[in-house]
């Protein structure tokens, strides 16, 4: 309504009423509207948090998630607002983490049959993983099938042999792990997730202070451990009713943790990613209050979060085809392009999401 207000006042009079029109009562008039659509906007907004909102925004967690980490990826150079953004974007993926972890639990709280459970997950996977792994190879790898099996089944990744990217491997071992971690939540057993968390903090923090860490992707799996523990746990809250301020509390504790490693990775570059980490409430907090105040992104950031999969292993091909140089972007027209390309990964990926939902075969292998 405040909206309609403005555009009468700019069109109708001023620009329709121009022999008669007074300036300086327009201005005033304007003003004023303009005043009162801010005020209204700010007692409008919703500061509020609960932790069930995590679960509540979960698509538009994973669709603020992907579109950061393709930021990350194609890099901004011109826009210096969004190439400060766009360096941390390694921090999307800690909250993929969390809501995985969420997601993991739920899903368990609903499946008694664990085979069926891990038969579902990995239909989820697997299908367009094979699929688009047949591109990468082509492109990039020119695989034997041997070479394809053995990159794709993961085992490659495991074995310290080939692999094409490291989140989907990290993703399946946690699947397969979340069943005995949700036994521990429900069997109350926080103290012994607590030490296996901090013991993995610790072990990461070794790797990185002494610079052993030879292979970057089993370092970026190792440390997101905790994000998906902690996802589990909020899970666990928002199922017994738990008060919020456990969330806040991690929260509060992760901020001067931040502060301390992150000054490190001048010396040791690792810590950057490692540091992160502990800002993974405060992001996840972030992007729920813009989704609460800025309703009309939600419709897209859902669907793009619904096939960030897809989404995720689409933009994967265009990253390795960057950074073999298979594709040049000219720096007067970089971030345009970075744009485009971010747009088109999520065209492509909502359209294979779309037909795998609705393709005959996925639902013959689903029951």
């Amino acid at each position: 309504m405040q909206c309609m207000q403005i555009l009468k006042i700019l069109f109708l009079d001023y620009f329709f009423k121009f022999p008669i029109r007074d300036f300086g009562e327009f201005r005033e008039n304007l003003y004023l509207c303009l005043q009162n659509s801010f005020s209204n906007a700010i007692n409008n907004m919703n500061f509020c948090f609960n932790i069930r909102d995590i679960s509540a925004y979960r698509s538009e967690l994973m669709g603020w998630s992907i579109l950061w980490i393709m930021m990350l990826h194609f890099t901004f150079n011109q826009i210096n607002l969004f190439g400060f953004i766009a360096q941390y974007g390694f921090a999307g993926v800690d909250i993929f983490m969390l809501v995985s972890g969420l997601g993991m639990y739920f899903s368990l709280n609903q499946h008694n049959n664990i085979l069926q459970f891990y038969k579902k997950r990995l239909l989820r996977i697997f299908p367009t993983y094979y699929l688009l792994g047949i591109l990468s190879s082509l492109l990039f790898y020119h695989d034997s099938i041997g070479e394809y099996l053995f990159r794709y089944t993961t085992i490659g990744f495991w074995t310290g042999g080939i692999y094409w990217e490291w989140y989907i491997p990290s993703i399946i071992m946690l699947y397969f792990l979340s069943p005995f971690a949700k036994f521990a939540f429900d069997k109350r057993k926080f103290v012994t997730l607590f030490l296996v968390c901090i013991s993995i903090l610790l072990i990461a923090y070794y790797l990185v202070d002494k610079d052993f860490i030879i292979d970057r992707s089993h370092f970026f799996f190792l440390y997101r451990i905790p994000s998906f523990t902690f996802g589990m746990l909020c899970a666990y809250c928002i199922k017994n009713n738990l008060s919020t301020k456990y969330y806040f509390a991690f929260l509060i504790v992760g901020i001067p943790a931040f502060i301390y490693f992150f000054p490190q990775h001048h010396i040791v570059y690792n810590f950057k990613y490692f540091s992160l980490l502990f800002l993974v409430p405060f992001f996840t907090l972030v992007f729920i209050m813009i989704s609460k105040n800025i309703i009309f992104i939600n419709p897209i950031l859902k669907k793009i979060g619904n096939a960030s999969l897809e989404i995720y292993l689409i933009q994967g091909l265009f990253f390795h085809a960057l950074i073999n140089n298979m594709i040049t972007i000219p720096s007067g027209w970089h971030d345009l392009i970075t744009v485009t390309l971010i747009i088109l990964c999520c065209l492509l990926g909502i359209a294979i999401h779309w037909m795998k939902d609705h393709s005959t075969l996925f639902h013959f292998f689903r029951f």
